[in-house]
Protein backbone atom coordinates (compact mmCIF):
# COMPACT_ATOMS: atom_id res chain seq x y z
CA UNK A 1 0.00 0.00 0.00
CA UNK A 2 2.62 2.39 1.32
CA UNK A 3 5.29 1.50 -1.78
CA UNK A 4 2.04 2.22 -4.53
CA UNK A 5 1.75 5.79 -3.00
CA UNK A 6 5.50 6.91 -3.37
CA UNK A 7 5.68 5.20 -6.72
CA UNK A 8 3.08 8.11 -7.62
CA UNK A 9 5.79 10.44 -7.08
CA UNK A 10 8.47 8.92 -9.17
CA UNK A 11 7.31 10.63 -12.81
CA UNK A 12 7.65 14.30 -10.85
CA UNK A 13 11.16 13.13 -9.48
CA UNK A 14 12.45 12.17 -12.83
CA UNK A 15 11.29 15.14 -14.93
CA UNK A 16 12.71 17.33 -12.27
CA UNK A 17 15.63 15.58 -12.30
CA UNK A 18 16.41 15.85 -16.08
CA UNK A 19 17.20 19.40 -16.46
CA UNK A 20 13.25 20.69 -17.19
CA UNK A 21 14.67 24.15 -17.23
CA UNK A 22 13.37 26.84 -19.64
CA UNK A 23 15.99 28.35 -22.04
CA UNK A 24 16.19 31.53 -23.57
CA UNK A 25 15.54 29.18 -27.02
CA UNK A 26 12.65 27.53 -25.53
CA UNK A 27 11.33 30.70 -24.99
CA UNK A 28 11.63 32.00 -28.81
CA UNK A 29 10.03 28.62 -29.76
CA UNK A 30 6.81 28.98 -27.58
CA UNK A 31 4.21 29.62 -29.69
CA UNK A 32 2.24 32.08 -27.62
CA UNK A 33 5.33 34.20 -27.43
CA UNK A 34 6.20 33.96 -31.27
CA UNK A 35 6.35 37.72 -31.72
CA UNK A 36 9.35 37.94 -29.57
CA UNK A 37 13.01 38.54 -31.70
CA UNK A 38 16.64 37.95 -30.50
CA UNK A 39 18.76 40.74 -31.26
CA UNK A 40 21.20 40.12 -29.11
CA UNK A 41 23.51 38.06 -27.07
CA UNK A 42 23.37 34.51 -29.31
CA UNK A 43 26.23 32.73 -27.53
CA UNK A 44 23.55 33.02 -24.09
CA UNK A 45 20.80 31.65 -25.76
CA UNK A 46 20.54 28.26 -23.44
CA UNK A 47 21.01 30.09 -20.40
CA UNK A 48 18.57 28.98 -18.03
CA UNK A 49 15.16 31.34 -16.45
CA UNK A 50 14.19 30.66 -13.14
CA UNK A 51 11.74 33.52 -12.81
CA UNK A 52 10.56 36.72 -14.53
CA UNK A 53 10.44 39.98 -13.12
CA UNK A 54 9.44 44.00 -14.57
CA UNK A 55 12.15 46.68 -14.03
CA UNK A 56 12.29 50.33 -14.07
CA UNK A 57 14.66 51.16 -12.23
CA UNK A 58 18.40 51.53 -12.82
CA UNK A 59 19.65 50.00 -10.09
CA UNK A 60 17.63 46.72 -10.24
CA UNK A 61 20.67 44.52 -10.38
CA UNK A 62 20.81 44.70 -6.62
CA UNK A 63 17.84 42.72 -5.96
CA UNK A 64 18.70 40.04 -8.48
CA UNK A 65 19.10 36.23 -7.23
CA UNK A 66 20.58 34.68 -10.85
CA UNK A 67 18.35 33.66 -13.50
CA UNK A 68 15.75 36.33 -14.36
CA UNK A 69 14.43 37.17 -17.57
CA UNK A 70 13.78 40.76 -17.03
CA UNK A 71 11.68 42.78 -18.67
CA UNK A 72 11.93 46.72 -19.37
CA UNK A 73 10.71 49.17 -21.55
CA UNK A 74 14.14 51.29 -21.31
CA UNK A 75 12.03 54.42 -19.53
CA UNK A 76 15.10 54.95 -16.84
CA UNK A 77 17.14 55.09 -20.23
CA UNK A 78 15.00 57.70 -22.54
CA UNK A 79 17.67 60.35 -21.92
CA UNK A 80 20.50 58.39 -21.17
CA UNK A 81 20.98 56.31 -23.46
CA UNK A 82 24.57 55.12 -22.67
CA UNK A 83 23.50 54.10 -19.23
CA UNK A 84 21.91 51.39 -20.94
CA UNK A 85 25.66 49.59 -21.48
CA UNK A 86 26.30 50.18 -17.51
CA UNK A 87 22.95 48.27 -16.99
CA UNK A 88 23.84 45.26 -19.23
CA UNK A 89 27.01 44.74 -17.51
CA UNK A 90 25.17 45.57 -14.13
CA UNK A 91 22.26 42.68 -14.84
CA UNK A 92 24.98 39.99 -16.78
CA UNK A 93 26.78 40.28 -13.37
CA UNK A 94 23.85 39.62 -11.05
CA UNK A 95 23.33 36.64 -12.99
CA UNK A 96 20.79 37.57 -15.12
CA UNK A 97 19.55 35.17 -17.93
CA UNK A 98 18.44 37.90 -20.27
CA UNK A 99 16.99 41.09 -20.92
CA UNK A 100 13.33 41.54 -22.84
CA UNK A 101 13.28 44.65 -24.08
CA UNK A 102 9.70 46.95 -25.72
CA UNK A 103 10.76 50.02 -27.75
CA UNK A 104 7.69 52.20 -26.35
CA UNK A 105 10.06 54.85 -25.33
CA UNK A 106 13.44 54.16 -27.44
CA UNK A 107 12.85 53.93 -31.07
CA UNK A 108 16.05 51.14 -31.35
CA UNK A 109 18.01 48.75 -28.63
CA UNK A 110 21.40 50.96 -28.31
CA UNK A 111 23.66 49.62 -30.57
CA UNK A 112 26.98 49.97 -28.01
CA UNK A 113 24.47 48.48 -25.58
CA UNK A 114 23.77 45.33 -27.94
CA UNK A 115 27.38 44.93 -28.37
CA UNK A 116 28.26 45.08 -25.06
CA UNK A 117 24.92 42.07 -24.70
CA UNK A 118 27.11 40.47 -27.53
CA UNK A 119 30.54 40.41 -25.85
CA UNK A 120 29.16 39.14 -22.60
CA UNK A 121 26.76 36.63 -24.10
CA UNK A 122 23.30 38.57 -22.22
CA UNK A 123 20.16 37.39 -24.46
CA UNK A 124 18.17 40.73 -25.71
CA UNK A 125 14.56 39.73 -26.38
CA UNK A 126 12.45 42.55 -28.46
CA UNK A 127 9.61 42.49 -27.19
CA UNK A 128 6.11 43.19 -29.34
CA UNK A 129 4.09 46.21 -27.88
CA UNK A 130 0.84 44.46 -28.05
CA UNK A 131 2.11 41.88 -26.22
CA UNK A 132 1.41 42.13 -22.37
CA UNK A 133 4.08 42.16 -19.53
CA UNK A 134 1.75 39.06 -17.91
CA UNK A 135 0.77 36.98 -20.62
CA UNK A 136 5.02 36.72 -20.80
CA UNK A 137 5.20 36.40 -16.95
CA UNK A 138 2.11 33.76 -16.96
CA UNK A 139 3.95 31.61 -19.85
CA UNK A 140 7.39 31.28 -18.21
CA UNK A 141 6.63 30.91 -14.85
CA UNK A 142 3.88 28.13 -15.87
CA UNK A 143 6.82 26.21 -17.61
CA UNK A 144 9.78 27.04 -15.29
CA UNK A 145 11.92 24.77 -12.72
CA UNK A 146 9.91 26.18 -10.20
CA UNK A 147 6.73 25.32 -10.60
CA UNK A 148 7.72 21.45 -11.31
CA UNK A 149 9.79 21.96 -8.16
CA UNK A 150 6.44 22.60 -6.10
CA UNK A 151 4.55 19.85 -7.97
CA UNK A 152 7.18 17.40 -6.90
CA UNK A 153 7.40 18.24 -4.02
CA UNK A 154 3.93 18.47 -3.90
CA UNK A 155 3.66 14.28 -5.05
CA UNK A 156 6.53 13.65 -2.12
CA UNK A 157 4.23 15.08 0.21
CA UNK A 158 1.46 13.00 -0.54
CA UNK A 159 3.15 9.42 -0.76
CA UNK A 160 4.85 10.09 2.77
CA UNK A 161 1.03 11.47 3.65
CA UNK A 162 -0.38 8.33 2.75
CA UNK A 163 1.82 6.37 4.55
CA UNK A 164 0.92 7.75 7.93
CA UNK A 165 -2.63 7.57 7.33
CA UNK A 166 -2.27 4.09 6.34
CA UNK A 167 -0.42 3.47 9.64
CA UNK A 168 2.55 2.72 8.08
CA UNK A 169 5.61 2.98 10.52
CA UNK A 170 9.87 3.53 10.13
CA UNK A 171 10.46 0.74 7.24
CA UNK A 172 7.84 2.54 4.92
CA UNK A 173 8.86 5.19 4.84
CA UNK A 174 12.63 4.44 4.37
CA UNK A 175 11.19 1.98 1.55
CA UNK A 176 9.39 5.34 0.19
CA UNK A 177 12.19 7.30 0.51
CA UNK A 178 14.68 4.85 -0.81
CA UNK A 179 12.57 5.31 -3.92
CA UNK A 180 12.36 8.09 -4.46
CA UNK A 181 16.93 8.50 -4.32
CA UNK A 182 16.98 5.17 -5.93
CA UNK A 183 19.77 3.65 -3.05
CA UNK A 184 19.17 1.74 -0.19
CA UNK A 185 18.93 3.83 3.26
CA UNK A 186 18.85 3.09 6.78
CA UNK A 187 18.11 4.45 10.43
CA UNK A 188 19.70 4.49 13.24
CA UNK A 189 17.12 5.24 16.46
CA UNK A 190 19.08 6.88 18.75
CA UNK A 191 16.37 5.82 21.07
CA UNK A 192 16.88 2.49 21.45
CA UNK A 193 20.32 1.90 19.08
CA UNK A 194 18.41 -0.13 16.37
CA UNK A 195 19.00 -0.21 12.87
CA UNK A 196 15.97 -0.28 10.60
CA UNK A 197 16.41 -1.15 6.49
CA UNK A 198 14.51 0.06 3.74
CA UNK A 199 15.75 -3.07 1.86
CA UNK A 200 18.13 -5.98 2.37
CA UNK A 201 20.73 -4.92 5.53
CA UNK A 202 23.75 -3.17 3.49
CA UNK A 203 25.29 -2.61 6.84
CA UNK A 204 24.86 -6.07 7.70
CA UNK A 205 28.69 -6.52 8.87
CA UNK A 206 28.53 -3.32 10.54
CA UNK A 207 25.43 -2.56 12.38
CA UNK A 208 26.29 -3.74 15.83
CA UNK A 209 29.84 -1.40 15.74
CA UNK A 210 30.41 0.40 19.37
CA UNK A 211 32.12 3.21 17.04
CA UNK A 212 29.04 4.92 15.26
CA UNK A 213 31.70 7.80 14.83
CA UNK A 214 33.29 5.07 12.03
CA UNK A 215 30.31 4.27 10.72
CA UNK A 216 29.32 7.99 10.23
CA UNK A 217 32.45 8.31 8.62
CA UNK A 218 32.67 5.74 6.18
CA UNK A 219 28.71 6.26 4.62
CA UNK A 220 26.71 9.82 3.62
CA UNK A 221 24.06 10.50 6.42
CA UNK A 222 21.61 13.01 7.82
CA UNK A 223 20.75 13.44 11.29
CA UNK A 224 17.05 13.51 12.74
CA UNK A 225 16.76 16.13 14.72
CA UNK A 226 13.79 18.31 16.47
CA UNK A 227 14.18 21.35 19.33
CA UNK A 228 17.89 20.50 19.87
CA UNK A 229 16.66 16.49 20.45
CA UNK A 230 18.53 14.23 18.19
CA UNK A 231 15.93 11.30 17.53
CA UNK A 232 18.21 9.39 15.01
CA UNK A 233 20.35 9.00 11.89
CA UNK A 234 19.49 8.74 8.11
CA UNK A 235 22.33 6.62 6.77
CA UNK A 236 22.72 6.37 2.51
CA UNK A 237 24.27 3.16 1.13
CA UNK A 238 25.68 5.95 -1.79
CA UNK A 239 25.66 9.89 -1.74
CA UNK A 240 22.24 10.52 -3.24
CA UNK A 241 23.13 12.55 -6.79
CA UNK A 242 19.72 13.91 -7.37
CA UNK A 243 19.02 17.34 -7.71
CA UNK A 244 16.01 17.16 -5.72
CA UNK A 245 17.34 14.88 -2.96
CA UNK A 246 17.17 17.11 -0.36
CA UNK A 247 13.23 18.15 -1.21
CA UNK A 248 12.60 14.45 -0.43
CA UNK A 249 14.50 14.18 2.87
CA UNK A 250 12.99 17.28 4.21
CA UNK A 251 9.61 15.83 4.06
CA UNK A 252 11.36 11.98 5.23
CA UNK A 253 11.80 13.63 7.93
CA UNK A 254 8.61 15.37 9.25
CA UNK A 255 7.52 11.51 8.65
CA UNK A 256 9.63 9.79 10.35
CA UNK A 257 9.30 12.58 13.03
CA UNK A 258 5.61 11.25 13.14
CA UNK A 259 6.17 7.86 13.08
CA UNK A 260 8.62 8.34 15.84
CA UNK A 261 6.60 10.58 18.28
CA UNK A 262 3.57 8.03 17.83
CA UNK A 263 5.64 5.24 18.68
CA UNK A 264 7.07 7.40 21.86
CA UNK A 265 3.80 8.14 22.94
CA UNK A 266 2.50 5.04 22.50
CA UNK A 267 5.73 3.51 24.48
CA UNK A 268 4.77 6.10 26.86
CA UNK A 269 0.77 4.49 27.56
CA UNK A 270 2.35 1.07 28.21
CA UNK A 271 5.33 2.43 30.33
CA UNK A 272 2.36 3.75 32.70
CA UNK A 273 0.34 1.18 32.89
CA UNK A 274 3.37 -1.47 33.53
CA UNK A 275 4.38 1.16 35.75
CA UNK A 276 1.47 0.78 37.78
CA UNK A 277 1.35 -2.98 37.76
CA UNK A 278 4.97 -3.18 38.80
CA UNK A 279 3.43 -0.56 41.40
CA UNK A 280 1.15 -2.68 42.63
CA UNK A 281 3.63 -5.93 43.32
CA UNK A 282 5.84 -3.75 45.26
CA UNK A 283 3.23 -2.16 47.52
CA UNK A 284 1.54 -5.50 48.01
CA UNK A 285 -1.56 -3.44 46.21
CA UNK A 286 -3.08 -6.93 44.56
CA UNK A 287 -6.01 -9.09 45.64
CA UNK A 288 -5.97 -12.19 43.14
CA UNK A 289 -3.17 -14.08 41.69
CA UNK A 290 -5.32 -15.04 38.39
CA UNK A 291 -5.53 -11.62 37.98
CA UNK A 292 -1.48 -11.07 38.86
CA UNK A 293 -0.34 -13.80 36.34
CA UNK A 294 -2.91 -12.71 33.34
CA UNK A 295 -1.54 -9.11 33.51
CA UNK A 296 2.19 -10.15 33.69
CA UNK A 297 2.04 -12.67 30.90
CA UNK A 298 0.48 -9.52 28.71
CA UNK A 299 4.08 -8.30 28.87
CA UNK A 300 5.59 -11.36 28.71
CA UNK A 301 6.86 -11.68 32.15
CA UNK A 302 7.07 -14.43 34.04
CA UNK A 303 5.76 -14.58 37.72
CA UNK A 304 5.44 -18.01 38.67
CA UNK A 305 7.93 -18.96 40.94
CA UNK A 306 10.28 -17.79 43.73
CA UNK A 307 11.32 -13.54 43.14
CA UNK A 308 13.97 -11.64 44.48
CA UNK A 309 13.32 -7.48 43.72
CA UNK A 310 16.68 -5.74 42.67
CA UNK A 311 17.08 -2.10 43.11
CA UNK A 312 19.66 0.08 41.58
CA UNK A 313 19.44 3.48 43.57
CA UNK A 314 21.53 6.59 41.81
CA UNK A 315 23.71 8.44 44.60
CA UNK A 316 23.35 11.38 45.06
CA UNK A 317 20.88 12.31 42.19
CA UNK A 318 18.00 14.66 44.31
CA UNK A 319 20.93 16.41 45.97
CA UNK A 320 21.03 18.39 42.99
CA UNK A 321 17.72 19.80 43.72
CA UNK A 322 18.20 21.04 46.66
CA UNK A 323 17.84 24.49 45.27
CA UNK A 324 16.06 25.44 42.11
CA UNK A 325 17.80 24.59 38.78
CA UNK A 326 18.22 26.62 35.71
CA UNK A 327 16.06 24.15 32.77
CA UNK A 328 19.33 23.53 31.09
CA UNK A 329 20.90 21.79 34.33
CA UNK A 330 17.38 20.01 34.54
CA UNK A 331 17.17 18.56 31.15
CA UNK A 332 20.99 17.11 31.41
CA UNK A 333 20.22 15.56 35.19
CA UNK A 334 17.30 13.93 33.38
CA UNK A 335 19.31 12.60 30.43
CA UNK A 336 21.96 11.39 32.42
CA UNK A 337 18.84 9.31 34.36
CA UNK A 338 17.55 8.37 31.09
CA UNK A 339 20.89 6.81 30.33
CA UNK A 340 21.37 4.97 33.60
CA UNK A 341 18.24 3.73 33.33
CA UNK A 342 18.78 2.30 29.63
CA UNK A 343 22.21 0.93 30.77
CA UNK A 344 20.14 -0.84 33.53
CA UNK A 345 17.35 -2.67 31.37
CA UNK A 346 19.78 -3.65 28.72
CA UNK A 347 22.69 -4.99 31.58
CA UNK A 348 19.64 -6.85 32.80
CA UNK A 349 18.08 -8.07 30.00
CA UNK A 350 21.01 -9.60 28.79
CA UNK A 351 21.53 -11.19 31.97
CA UNK A 352 18.09 -12.32 32.59
CA UNK A 353 15.94 -11.75 29.68
CA UNK A 354 12.69 -9.96 29.98
CA UNK A 355 12.12 -8.63 33.70
CA UNK A 356 8.97 -6.61 34.85
CA UNK A 357 10.68 -3.06 36.20
CA UNK A 358 10.01 0.22 38.30
CA UNK A 359 10.95 3.90 37.55
CA UNK A 360 11.58 6.24 39.97
CA UNK A 361 13.00 9.91 40.40
CA UNK A 362 16.37 8.36 41.48
CA UNK A 363 15.82 4.43 40.97
CA UNK A 364 14.74 1.64 38.83
CA UNK A 365 13.62 -1.84 40.48
CA UNK A 366 13.45 -5.10 38.60
CA UNK A 367 11.64 -8.32 39.63
CA UNK A 368 13.38 -11.29 39.04
CA UNK A 369 12.16 -15.00 38.56
CA UNK A 370 14.92 -16.87 40.24
CA UNK A 371 13.85 -20.26 39.71
CA UNK A 372 15.01 -19.63 35.72
CA UNK A 373 18.04 -18.38 36.16
CA UNK A 374 20.86 -21.21 38.51
CA UNK A 375 23.70 -19.22 39.87
CA UNK A 376 21.38 -16.30 40.50
CA UNK A 377 23.80 -14.31 42.77
CA UNK A 378 26.79 -15.05 41.04
CA UNK A 379 24.79 -13.97 37.86
CA UNK A 380 23.69 -10.84 39.72
CA UNK A 381 26.86 -9.78 40.83
CA UNK A 382 28.46 -9.58 37.39
CA UNK A 383 25.43 -7.66 36.06
CA UNK A 384 25.76 -5.14 38.66
CA UNK A 385 29.24 -4.56 38.31
CA UNK A 386 29.15 -4.23 34.68
CA UNK A 387 26.11 -1.65 35.53
CA UNK A 388 28.28 0.44 38.03
CA UNK A 389 31.33 0.53 35.71
CA UNK A 390 29.21 1.89 32.89
CA UNK A 391 26.88 4.16 34.43
CA UNK A 392 30.23 5.47 35.91
CA UNK A 393 32.22 6.02 32.36
CA UNK A 394 28.34 6.95 30.36
CA UNK A 395 26.75 8.90 32.63
CA UNK A 396 29.50 10.33 35.40
CA UNK A 397 27.48 8.80 38.15
CA UNK A 398 27.37 6.52 40.99
CA UNK A 399 24.71 3.77 41.49
CA UNK A 400 23.87 1.35 44.41
CA UNK A 401 22.77 -1.83 44.41
CA UNK A 402 20.14 -3.32 46.68
CA UNK A 403 18.63 -6.92 46.52
CA UNK A 404 15.59 -8.12 49.06
CA UNK A 405 15.15 -11.79 49.79
CA UNK A 406 14.08 -14.39 47.92
CA UNK A 407 9.72 -15.03 48.58
CA UNK A 408 8.05 -18.04 47.65
CA UNK A 409 5.75 -16.10 44.68
CA UNK A 410 4.79 -12.11 44.56
CA UNK A 411 2.84 -11.91 47.40
CA UNK A 412 5.76 -11.61 48.60
CA UNK A 413 7.67 -8.89 46.43
CA UNK A 414 6.35 -5.84 48.17
CA UNK A 415 8.59 -7.42 51.51
CA UNK A 416 11.69 -8.01 49.11
CA UNK A 417 10.97 -4.62 47.39
CA UNK A 418 11.28 -2.67 50.93
CA UNK A 419 14.04 -5.38 51.96
CA UNK A 420 16.10 -3.89 48.43
CA UNK A 421 15.53 -0.31 49.38
CA UNK A 422 16.67 -0.60 53.03
CA UNK A 423 19.56 -2.57 52.24
CA UNK A 424 20.62 0.50 50.61
CA UNK A 425 19.75 3.38 53.07
CA UNK A 426 21.16 0.70 55.71
CA UNK A 427 24.62 0.48 53.97
CA UNK A 428 24.88 3.55 51.99
CA UNK A 429 25.82 5.32 55.69
CA UNK A 430 28.28 2.75 56.73
CA UNK A 431 30.19 2.14 53.15
CA UNK A 432 29.16 5.36 51.09
CA UNK A 433 28.29 5.49 47.37
CA UNK A 434 28.16 2.55 44.63
CA UNK A 435 27.89 -0.55 47.20
CA UNK A 436 26.13 -4.21 45.91
CA UNK A 437 23.76 -5.09 49.24
CA UNK A 438 22.18 -8.36 49.25
CA UNK A 439 19.61 -8.36 52.51
CA UNK A 440 19.83 -11.93 53.30
CA UNK A 441 23.75 -11.26 53.67
CA UNK A 442 23.14 -8.88 55.68
CA UNK A 443 22.99 -11.05 58.71
CA UNK A 444 22.18 -9.13 62.06
CA UNK A 445 23.30 -5.54 60.49
CA UNK A 446 19.15 -5.58 59.26
CA UNK A 447 18.23 -6.17 63.23
CA UNK A 448 20.99 -3.19 64.47
CA UNK A 449 20.45 -0.96 61.45
CA UNK A 450 17.38 1.18 62.66
CA UNK A 451 18.67 1.32 66.11
CA UNK A 452 22.60 1.96 65.72
CA UNK A 453 21.78 6.10 66.00
CA UNK A 454 19.86 5.74 68.98
CA UNK A 455 20.97 6.56 72.96
CA UNK A 456 20.16 3.07 73.71
CA UNK A 457 22.77 2.28 71.20
CA UNK A 458 24.93 4.67 72.42
CA UNK A 459 25.18 3.49 76.06
CA UNK A 460 25.35 -0.21 75.10
CA UNK A 461 28.74 0.18 73.04
CA UNK A 462 30.05 2.30 75.84
CA UNK A 463 29.69 0.09 78.60
CA UNK A 464 31.43 -2.70 76.72
CA UNK A 465 33.89 -1.15 74.60
CA UNK A 466 33.86 2.34 75.86
CA UNK A 467 37.85 2.27 76.41
CA UNK A 468 39.13 0.54 73.37
CA UNK A 469 37.29 3.50 71.57
CA UNK A 470 40.43 5.21 71.07
CA UNK A 471 42.84 1.94 70.14
CA UNK A 472 42.46 1.63 66.69
CA UNK A 473 44.93 -1.99 66.65
CA UNK A 474 42.47 -3.60 69.27
CA UNK A 475 39.64 -2.85 68.34
CA UNK A 476 41.11 -4.26 64.72
CA UNK A 477 42.09 -7.32 66.69
CA UNK A 478 39.26 -7.99 68.56
CA UNK A 479 37.21 -7.22 65.14
CA UNK A 480 39.32 -10.24 63.22
CA UNK A 481 38.60 -12.79 66.24
CA UNK A 482 35.00 -12.20 66.71
CA UNK A 483 35.29 -12.76 62.34
CA UNK A 484 37.30 -15.75 63.10
CA UNK A 485 35.09 -17.70 65.56
CA UNK A 486 37.37 -16.40 68.68
CA UNK A 487 39.94 -18.93 67.08
CA UNK A 488 43.72 -17.59 68.22
CA UNK A 489 45.91 -19.18 65.42
CA UNK A 490 43.11 -18.18 62.64
CA UNK A 491 43.13 -14.55 63.70
CA UNK A 492 46.90 -14.41 64.04
CA UNK A 493 47.33 -15.36 60.62
CA UNK A 494 44.85 -12.96 59.52
CA UNK A 495 46.68 -10.28 61.18
CA UNK A 496 49.69 -11.70 59.76
CA UNK A 497 51.51 -11.58 63.88
CA UNK A 498 52.88 -14.48 66.15
CA UNK A 499 50.49 -16.14 68.12
CA UNK A 500 51.60 -15.19 71.71
CA UNK A 501 51.25 -11.65 70.18
CA UNK A 502 47.66 -12.16 69.48
CA UNK A 503 47.16 -13.81 73.35
CA UNK A 504 48.78 -10.66 74.83
CA UNK A 505 46.17 -8.60 72.64
CA UNK A 506 43.21 -10.43 73.81
CA UNK A 507 44.53 -9.85 77.62
CA UNK A 508 44.93 -6.35 77.26
CA UNK A 509 41.35 -6.59 75.77
CA UNK A 510 39.78 -8.00 78.59
CA UNK A 511 41.79 -5.79 81.01
CA UNK A 512 40.80 -2.44 79.44
CA UNK A 513 37.08 -3.30 78.62
CA UNK A 514 36.72 -5.35 82.05
CA UNK A 515 34.52 -7.84 80.93
CA UNK A 516 35.32 -11.90 81.13
CA UNK A 517 35.30 -12.69 77.45
CA UNK A 518 35.37 -16.65 77.79
CA UNK A 519 31.84 -16.80 77.71
CA UNK A 520 29.55 -17.33 75.40
CA UNK A 521 27.24 -14.34 76.18
CA UNK A 522 29.49 -11.62 76.70
CA UNK A 523 31.47 -12.79 73.53
CA UNK A 524 27.58 -11.96 71.84
CA UNK A 525 27.82 -8.85 73.25
CA UNK A 526 31.20 -8.18 71.86
CA UNK A 527 29.93 -8.54 68.69
CA UNK A 528 27.21 -6.72 68.91
CA UNK A 529 28.66 -3.71 69.91
CA UNK A 530 31.46 -3.94 67.00
CA UNK A 531 28.41 -4.34 64.41
CA UNK A 532 26.99 -0.88 65.92
CA UNK A 533 30.25 0.41 65.53
CA UNK A 534 30.39 -0.44 62.06
CA UNK A 535 26.72 0.78 61.36
CA UNK A 536 27.48 4.38 63.26
CA UNK A 537 31.52 4.57 63.26
CA UNK A 538 30.19 7.98 65.61
CA UNK A 539 30.16 5.46 68.69
CA UNK A 540 33.66 5.39 68.74
CA UNK A 541 33.96 8.87 69.78
CA UNK A 542 30.92 8.40 72.05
Amino acid sequence: MCVAASRKGIPFLRKALTGVSLTVRQILEVPELSGMKLIAGESGIEKNIRSVNVMEAPDIARWLRGGELLLSTGYQFRNDVEGFEALIMAIHAAGAAALGFKNRFLQEFPPKAKDCANGVGLPILSLPLELPYSDIIRIVIMQTDEVENIRFSESVLRSFSEILTEGGGIVNVLQNLALFLKCRVCFLDERTGKFSYSSGEFLANENSATNKRALLEKYPHEQLVLSHRAYGTFIFENRPQDAMWRVVLEHAKVAMLLVLQKDIATRQVEARYRNEFVQDLATGNIRDSEEVINRARSFGWDLAGKLRVVVFDIDNYKIHFEQPLPREKVVGLEEAKERIYSICKNEMRLTFQNLPYLTRSDFIAFIVNVDNYPNFKTRLRQCCKDVQEKTGTCAGYSVSVGVGNEKCDFFGTNESYDEARRAIKMMRAVNGDGGFHVWDEMGILTVLAPVADSEEARKFFVSRLGGLAKDNDLLHTLDVLVKQNWNFRAAARELNIHYNTIHYRYEKICEISNVDLSTGEKRLEIAVALKLLYLNPKLGSA
